[in-house]
Formats: C-alpha cells, sequence, structure tokens
C-alpha cells in the first residue's frame, strides 16, 4: 500500500541556539519596555512588559524540556525523563492561558479607567516588540509540528507578535484620535484571538499526559498498513501513547499463522510502524489456534 510519511527530527544544536536566541531577545525587549513604561508612566507598556516576562519562564521551560529529553535512560526511569516534556508542555500552555487572562483583565480596567497616554511613544516601543516576536517565533516555525514544546514556544511568541502589534495600532489611534479606552479593547480582541490559537496545545498537551492517542496519529490508519503486511491475520490490544513530545510508543497483539514467519514479519511491521512516527514498539505474536483473553476483554 502505497504512502509517505515525513517525520524530521530537528537538529538539537539548531533548536539550542532557537532557545537561546529567542530568550536573549525578548529579554532585551523587556528590558526596553520597562524602561520606557517607567518613563512614558504607561500601564500597558508595564504590564506587556510583566506578560513578556511570562513568556521568557516559558521558553525557559521548553527549553528544559527538550534538555530532559536528551537524559540517558536509567533502572529507575526506562525511559529517561522524556515524559517530562509532555508535563512542561502542559504547564507552558496553562501559562499562555494566564497571560491571556492578564491581558483581558487589563483590557477591562482600561476600558473603565482610561487614562492619557502617548501614543507615539507606545506605538514605536510596540514597533519593536513585533518585530522582535517575530524574529523570534521564525525560529520556532519550521519545526513546530514536530514537537509540543516547540509548538508551545512558537505560539508564545506569535501571541506576543500580535500583542505588540494591537498596541502599535492602539498608539496610532490615541496619538490622532486621543481614544484611550482603545488600549483596552484592543486587548481583549488579542487576548480572545490568542486564546483559540491556544486551545489545541492545552488539549494536545493534556491527552498526551494521560497516555492518550497523540493528535499525529491516526490508529485506523496504522491498522490498516499493518494489517497489510504478508503473513498478518489480525490485530487487537493495540494501545498508542507518547511518550515525549515527538515520540510515540506502541503495544499490540499480532495474530500469525506460522511462527517460523515470526523474524520477517516482525521486521516488516517495525518499518511501517517507523514511517507512522512509532519508534518504540512492543509487539506480542500469538498463533491464529490460540484465544486470547485480552482481545476478549477488548
Amino acid at each position: 500500500m502505497a504512502h509517505n510519511h515525513s517525520h524530521t527530527i530537528a537538529s538539537p544544536n539548531d533548536i539550542n541556539r532557537s532557545f537561546m536566541i529567542g530568550i536573549a531577545l525578548n529579554a532585551m525587549y523587556v528590558i526596553i519596555e520597562i524602561i520606557y513604561g517607567f518613563q512614558q508612566n504607561s500601564t500597558s507598556l508595564l504590564s506587556d512588559a510583566a506578560h513578556n516576562v511570562g513568556d521568557i519562564s516559558g521558553l525557559l521551560l521548553a527549553f528544559l524540556a527538550f534538555r530532559l529529553q536528551k537524559i540517558k535512560p536509567s533502572k529507575l526511569f526506562s525511559y529517561g525523563f522524556k515524559k517530562g516534556s509532555i508535563v512542561t508542555s502542559f504547564i507552558n500552555s496553562i501559562l499562555l492561558a494566564f497571560a491571556i487572562g492578564a491581558i483581558a483583565w487589563e483590557g477591562v480596567h482600561k476600558i473603565i479607567n482610561p487614562s492619557p497616554l502617548n501614543g507615539t511613544t507606545i506605538m514605536w516601543v510596540a514597533l519593536v516588540g513585533v518585530i522582535i516576536n517575530f524574529i523570534s517565533a521564525m525560529l520556532f516555525k519550521k519545526n513546530q509540528m514536530e514537537d509540543l514544546n516547540i509548538k508551545a514556544a512558537y505560539w508564545h511568541l506569535m501571541a506576543d507578535a500580535l500583542v505588540s502589534l494591537g498596541v502599535v495600532a492602539s498608539g496610532i489611534l490615541i496619538h490622532y484620535f486621543h481614544w484611550y479606552a482603545l488600549d483596552g479593547i484592543t486587548a481583549i480582541v488579542i487576548a480572545i484571538v490568542v486564546l483559540f490559537s491556544t486551545w489545541n496545545l492545552f488539549k494536545d498537551s493534556a491527552i498526551a499526559i494521560l497516555d492518550g492517542v497523540p493528535a499525529s496519529v491516526n490508529t485506523d490508519e496504522i491498522k490498516e498498513h499493518l494489517l497489510a503486511v504478508e503473513g498478518v491475520k489480525d490485530i487487537h490490544h493495540l494501545h498508542i501513547w507518547g511518550i515525549s513530545t515527538n515520540e510515540n510508543a506502541m503495544t499490540a497483539h499480532i495474530q500469525i499463522d506460522n511462527a517460523n514467519q515470526i523474524p520477517t514479519i516482525k521486521k516488516a511491521l517495525k518499518e511501517e510502524l517507523e514511517e507512522h512516527n512509532v519508534k518504540h514498539s512492543t509487539l506480542e505474536f500469538e498463533l491464529t489456534e490460540e484465544n486470547c483473553t485480552d482481545k476478549i476483554k477488548q
């Protein structure tokens, strides 16, 4: 059966570099926001700086998760600390949710209690944020579909770029029309947009924590392709889960007619599973005349 799957895992050196550059650029921007926020007495700039500090923490957590995946297995942790990358991804989604809440809260506050702002300063400082966050996000764009933590970093940075873009627009309008409540309205709109973008990240990481089937895996398709392997009569007791944010595992019972074919069938099944990004598989072979109790329980 003809099919093609591409699952190229990012180079560790490239990812390390992306995280370090992203963290450095965003730390620099937070300092700029704090300086001008205090200088102009701008609540929006200071609150956005606080929001960006949270995102830097998110990047640091994602970087930590990436490093955890490189720790070698031990007797106690037979898969190493790879599962830690999934937990970290979940924490990242929660942090982003809190950031969205903070943006919305500040937006409501600005609408109810608008205060005079220097629109020009806000515009230029926010424009720097758009550039920095967009450049940082592009560092992760290529590999964001391969790893939940890289995806988290990408959406953190894109969310920041959107926030900064909204602040740029509001700064322009505030400068020309003195409509100070617009700062709050823009923040709420952006919070809603980012919330929709973040939902999939939260859902995928929550499913992974509970050992659910990863969103990138199609169980029916995998079973169909495995059944197409010559010598395989039936497949049951099949379980697929993520052991990290970019590695999947599977266990299954494989029913065959001839025990002498096991080496050949096993090799073909392993190759097929590799095509579906299932790199850790445990296969139990059964002859057709056997009565599998696990199959009955299913």
